[in-house]
């Protein structure tokens, strides 16, 4: 190879370059875009609504990409959040009153929703790591139970009563545009950052994505770093259900079905790879928020939901030819 070839970027750094800058760059161009053809687009409630609204999809997403991260995938997680969802909204309907304080009812169904979460995560990851099942199926499996589970608790939405309404008003706390759900959200994800970044845990994690086999070798226990995640997951998942729960103050059996696609959107917006071994939940972030401008333009002009979809599905599709490995053939999604 002569130093002039040497010079010159090879075609994956070009690629890798590209996504580091796209979502942030993307962010950019539609903010200026739908401010300049929007006249109150930048206005405080708009931008306070577009925060508040991203934060069930940024801890979704946190999950998801440590999950992305070893080369799998959970198809569960909306119908995870909206099990939890309604099951956070019947036992506070349920039991909230015996408790004589809203805010204790709330703490303790939050509780319920998590070890929900965490028992959905432990079962998929245990059916894929021990059964050999691959997440796609497996996860594919666990989102037809979820979401018939949901129906099967409540078949419409339930709202809280008004005496259990301080349980949930934590949701609209804000600082002008700057709201609390932000806030933990953004919370969160940075935490499960450090966590992938700078323990044994999420070294084992990339280890995994980048080569599962050397891992093996090496000594990691790969088949319980891949049970942990999973199970982190579902907590993060049904966590999500909650606070839609307290965005709305009532639940929905449908009301995480619609997250799969940005969720996924997002991670790979974000530049993590769906083989494995290579992301970033910094860069998650910024594919949320990508995410969420695109919806909140979309809804700000008034574009069908359906045709959303396809804006979405566009985004994916672009974002895994972008992120793609292909300096290794013969790669299968686990």
């Amino acid at each position: 190879m002569t130093a002039k070839n040497k010079a010159l970027p090879g075609k994956n750094e070009i690629l890798d370059n590209i996504m580091k800058y796209f979502s942030f760059s993307a962010i950019i161009i539609l903010l200026l875009a739908l401010s300049l053809t929007q006249e109150n687009f930048l206005g405080e409630m708009n931008l306070k609504n577009l925060l508040r609204d991203t934060a069930p999809l940024m801890i979704m997403a946190a999950g998801m990409t440590m999950v992305l991260l070893f080369g799998s995938i959970d198809l569960s997680m909306g119908a995870v959040c909206s099990m939890s969802n309604v099951t956070y909204v019947h036992f506070m309907l349920a039991y909230g009153e015996s408790f004589g304080s809203p805010m204790a009812a709330g703490a303790v169904a939050l509780l319920v929703s998590l070890l929900f979460g965490l028992g959905s995560g432990l079962a998929l990851g245990l059916i894929h790591v021990k059964l050999k099942v691959p997440s796609f199926i497996a996860s594919l499996g666990f989102m037809s139970v979820w979401q018939s589970a949901a129906l099967l608790v409540t078949q419409g939405p339930e709202s809280l009563s008004k005496s259990l309404w301080p349980a949930v008003t934590w949701y609209k706390i804000s600082i002008h545009v700057l709201g609390l759900p932000l806030v933990l959200a953004i919370v969160l994800i940075l935490l499960v950052y450090v966590l992938t970044r700078f323990s044994a845990f999420g070294k084992a994690i990339f280890a995994t994505g980048g080569n599962e086999r050397a891992a093996r070798i090496a000594g990691i226990h790969v088949d319980r770093t891949k049970i942990l995640v999973f199970a982190l997951n579902g907590v993060l998942a049904a966590l999500a259900g909650v606070f839609l729960a307290a965005k709305l103050s009532s639940s929905a059996p449908t009301i995480g079905e619609p997250f799969t696609l940005k969720i996924v959107a997002a991670c790979a917006l974000g530049g993590t790879s769906l083989a494995g071994g290579k992301g970033s939940e910094l860069g998650t972030i910024l594919g949320v928020f990508t995410v969420a401008i695109i919806e909140n333009g979309m809804n700000f002009i008034g574009v069908d939901a359906y045709w959303q979809n396809v804006v979405f599905g566009i985004f994916v599709l672009a974002a895994i030819a972008l992120t793609a490995d292909r300096r290794t053939r013969g790669q299968i999604i686990k």
